[in-house]
C-alpha cells in the first residue's frame, strides 16, 4: 500500500495547491493587496466542517462536533446504527452496529480510534470495513441466513487541518487503518489490514458550510476474494441553527469490494444538539439510491467532551 497510497497522497495535495497557485497568476496586483486585508470573522455559529465519506456510528458523531480551537480538546462516542436491504441480491440482510469512537486533537493535528461490536444476519458474505462500514463482498454465499456477531476490527486514525484567517476554505488530508482484531471464528473480519488515505474541502461561511470529502480504500485481499481498491466521495452542506445545534445533508458514493456488487449511491441526513454542557446527541439516518446501498439505515449517538475551551 506504501507506494500506492504515497501517489495518491501526493496527487491530494497538488490538487488542493494547484487552483489556488492558478489564482494567483491570474489576479492583479490591487487584488493581490485586497485579498491580504481581507479577514474573516467566524466568531458566530460556525457549523461542523469535518466532512465524511464514511456513515457509521463511530465517524458521523465526530463529523458533527465541530473542534476549531488552538488548545487540547478530547471527546468520547458511544452511538448505533441499525441497517437493512437486499444490497442487490435476493434476501434481505440485517446489520446491528454498535460502536465506542474517541478522539484526541492538539491543534490542527487530530488522532483518532474507534471499535465496533456488530450482529450481520445475512445469507452473503460481509466484512467489517474502515470505521465500521459493512464491505459486502459477495451476494448470497449460504443456503440459510447466517448470524456473525462479535467486535469487529479496531480503526486508527490521523488527520491534519490547513486553515488561514484570510480565506474562509478549510483543507484537511487524513489517513486511516483498519486492523484486524476481530476473532477468526466471528465471521466479522476479512482477516486483512485496510488502509485510506483522504481529503476534505469546506468552506464555512456564517452559519452555513458546504463541503466535499474524497477519500482512497486499499482493501487487503482474502484467499477466497481478491477485494478492488476504490474511491468513496460525499458531498452536502451543514447548517448552524444555533450556537450549538447543526443539521446536516449529503451525497455518499462508494465503489464496491468486488465486481459481484454494485457500486453504493445514498443520501444522508443528520442531526446534532448539545444536551448538556460536555454531552452532544446526534442522530442520523440514509436512504439508498442504488442495489449497491443499504435501502435504509438510522443510528443515535451520544458523545462527552473533555478539554473543551471555547469556540473561536
Amino acid at each position: 500500500m506504501g507506494s500506492a497510497a504515497a501517489a495518491v497522497l501526493g496527487a491530494i495535495v497538488m490538487l488542493s495547491t494547484c487552483p489556488a497557485m492558478a489564482q494567483d497568476r491570474s489576479v492583479s496586483r490591487d487584488d493581490e493587496a485586497m485579498f491580504r486585508d481581507t479577514s474573516y470573522d467566524l466568531s458566530g455559529p460556525v457549523s461542523p466542517s469535518s466532512a465524511t465519506s464514511t456513515v457509521s456510528p463511530s465517524s458521523v458523531p465526530q463529523a458533527m462536533e465541530r473542534l476549531n480551537d488552538d488548545g487540547l480538546r478530547a471527546d468520547l462516542s458511544l452511538g448505533l446504527l441499525y441497517a437493512q436491504g437486499k444490497f442487490g441480491t435476493d434476501t434481505k440482510s440485517t446489520i446491528w452496529n454498535t460502536a465506542i469512537g474517541g478522539r484526541l486533537r492538539a491543534g490542527d493535528l487530530t488522532v483518532s480510534a474507534s471499535l465496533p461490536w456488530m450482529r450481520i444476519q445475512s445469507r452473503s458474505t460481509i466484512f467489517t470495513g474502515i470505521d465500521a462500514t459493512p464491505v459486502l463482498v459477495a451476494p448470497d454465499t449460504s443456503a440459510t441466513r447466517r448470524t456473525a456477531e462479535g467486535f469487529g476490527d479496531l480503526t486508527l486514525g490521523a488527520s491534519y487541518t490547513f486553515a488561514s484567517s484570510d480565506s474562509p476554505v478549510e483543507i484537511e488530508l487524513s489517513g486511516r487503518a483498519k486492523i484486524n482484531t476481530a476473532t477468526q471464528g466471528s465471521g466479522l473480519s476479512s482477516g486483512e489490514n485496510d488502509y485510506a488515505v483522504g481529503v476534505d474541502w469546506s468552506v464555512p461561511v456564517g452559519r452555513v458550510t458546504p463541503f466535499v470529502s474524497f477519500s482512497y480504500r486499499f482493501l487487503g485481499d482474502t484467499a477466497t476474494y481478491t477485494l478492488r481498491n476504490g474511491s468513496a466521495v460525499s458531498g452536502g452542506a451543514s447548517y448552524s441553527i444555533s450556537d450549538e445545534t447543526f443539521v446536516l445533508a449529503s451525497y455518499h458514493y462508494a465503489r464496491s469490494a468486488t465486481t459481484l456488487i454494485d457500486d453504493a449511491h445514498e443520501l444522508f441526513a443528520g442531526a446534532s444538539t448539545r444536551i448538556v454542557r460536555s454531552l452532544r446527541l446526534t442522530g442520523f439516518a440514509t436512504a439508498g439510491l442504488s442495489r449497491g446501498a443499504a435501502d435504509l439505515s438510522a443510528g443515535l449517538a451520544v458523545s462527552m467532551g473533555f478539554f473543551n475551551r471555547d469556540r473561536r
